[in-house]
């Protein structure tokens, strides 16, 4: 179990770069899909790590 200051930490890097990443997209004209979106917010609260939103967002695009 992590202690409530490093989870804290943690979950404000996630924020960031989620926040990074919108922002870029926005740089180039582009808006990330409603889906790409739900998964890195849920990235950003810790529900999901990396893996497992890359993981969910190409088996969504494939499946599409």
């Amino acid at each position: 179990m992590l202690p409530l200051a490093v989870y804290e930490e943690l979950r404000g890097q996630r924020a960031h770069a989620v926040d990074d990443a919108t922002g870029s997209l926005r740089a180039e004209g582009l808006t990330p899909s409603t889906i790409a979106a739900e998964l890195a917010e849920r990235y950003a609260r810790g529900d999901l790590t990396a893996a497992q939103l890359e993981a969910m967002l190409l088996a969504y695009h494939r499946a599409a």
